[in-house]
């Protein structure tokens, strides 16, 4: 039986809950009562971050750990980068390990970058001539040529993220780990991660991958396990765990309920409060939407008067601030007769087209016999969207494949006819060796 590479077996990890002053200066001053002990102190209280976690990852595979703040994922991969110790439980981690953790790990302010380098590389068990040789292409893909003889402190976060995670990922480890830290990084580099990711995977390396980004895990990791409260609440395929994910969302979202007073300045208080809820194909209140699905908004509002033709507009963002999607009920040749008090208007869009990401909608209302701005809402309503990791660029859009057939190609007939062998020229004509119609 091949031993794994990373083994998480029944894993319990406690923090003391207290307010705790632990040093040295600390102790003294409760010694001679300058300061006194908490009551949590007094008790010993505890928090479990992970109860009995277990996994396994093997040599060339990959699994996605998520779930919400809180829930002890970046204690998982602290545990086995070996910067804490679990309470319970055994972890093994087999060969050459990588963390990339926190931005700015392992790297000295004062150093410049080609320091913290070698620097770096020797923490992850690199040897000085094994970084000397690979410098030029840990720079390079970095991207941080200019900056090389800059000190480190000077460096922005995303700046820190590029070259930790270059030297992270030419150690050529066995076991890589990676937190959060990516998600400052911009675009294309992130891009480049993932590529850098998968290729070490083929090469027989084992991720644990730890993320928000639903999308970038699907995208390389092949399993995941969903952490709630310190414990396994799902493991499974990638796409299965995201699913599991957003239901758990789900549930919560709507326990809390949507309904979000707002600040008053609007031109007219006739609108004083209102919610947007989000309601799938089976009648369900959802935080988010599977890509190419039916959704629809619902929107919630107290009117202090009556409105004759209330024109009601949504408007969507991206994380990143893009305009993508706007709806407009005059646009349309509608408007609604609002009354005093509660009232409620729906929209279905029949099949989202957007890929995979969070967005943000904000509410626009206005009367329009006066042409009186209502209401004008910030982007403050969430609506996540899962498109199982398949689309890459801003759009996820249903389409078909088809194969067509070789053997009846028209091109194929054509060059049939046009092309064959002489068996002889005809009469008058002498061309031997020739093709002709």
């Amino acid at each position: 039986m091949v031993e794994p590479a990373v083994h998480f077996g029944d894993v319990s990890k406690r923090f003391r809950i207290d307010a705790g002053n632990h040093g040295l200066c600390d102790r003294l001053r409760q010694a001679i009562g300058l300061v006194r002990h908490t009551d949590a102190e007094k008790h010993g209280g505890t928090f479990w971050a992970l109860r009995n976690v277990s996994f396994d990852v093997g040599r060339g595979q990959s699994i996605g750990i998520i779930g919400p703040n809180g829930a002890g994922k970046s204690t998982a991969l602290k545990l086995l980068a070996g910067i804490l110790r679990p309470d319970e439980g055994h972890i093994r981690v087999g060969g050459r390990l990588a963390a990339l953790i926190e931005v700015g790990a392992g790297f000295h302010g004062d150093l410049t970058g080609r320091e913290n380098i070698f620097l770096n590389g020797t923490i992850l068990g690199m040897t000085r001539s094994e970084t000397r040789n690979k410098l030029d292409a840990i720079v390079a893909f970095a991207g941080l040529e200019p900056f090389l003889d800059m000190p480190v402190k000077r460096y922005s976060s995303g700046m820190y993220a590029r070259l930790g995670f270059s030297v992270a990922c030419h150690v050529e480890p066995d076991v890589l780990l990676v937190d959060e830290v990516l998600s400052v990084g911009d675009a294309v580099f992130r891009a480049r991660c993932l590529e850098r990711m998968r290729s070490l995977i083929q090469g027989g390396a084992a991720l644990v991958f730890v993320t928000h980004d639903l999308d970038q895990m699907q995208a390389v990791c092949e399993r995941a396990i969903v952490l709630e409260a310190g414990q396994v609440s799902f493991e499974g395929r990638a796409r299965d765990a995201v699913a599991h994910y957003m239901r758990a969302m789900t549930s919560t979202a709507t326990h809390r309920g949507t309904d979000i007073p707002l600040d008053r300045g609007v031109a007219d208080e006739a609108v004083d409060a209102v919610s947007l809820r989000f309601i799938d194909e089976h009648d369900q209140e959802t935080p988010w939407v599977r890509a190419a699905r039916s959704i629809t908004a619902e929107l919630g509002f107290r009117a202090g008067r009556s409105i004759p033709r209330l024109v009601v507009e949504l408007n969507m963002r991206g994380v990143v601030g893009q305009n993508m999607l706007s709806i407009n009920s005059a646009r349309d040749g509608r408007t609604f007769m609002a009354t005093p008090g509660e009232n409620r208007v729906q929209v279905t869009i029949p099949s989202f087209p957007l890929a995979g990401g969070q967005y943000f909608w904000n509410v626009r209302l206005w009367d329009e016999d006066s042409g009186t701005t209502l209401l004008d809402t910030p982007f403050r309503f969430p609506l996540c969207v899962d498109d199982a990791g398949r689309a890459t660029g801003a759009l996820s859009l249903e389409h078909q494949w088809s194969e067509c057939s070789v053997a009846s190609s028209p091109v194929a007939d054509l060059e049939q006819q046009i092309w064959k062998p002489v068996g002889g020229p005809p009469k008058g004509e002498h061309r031997e060796g020739l093709l002709v119609r």
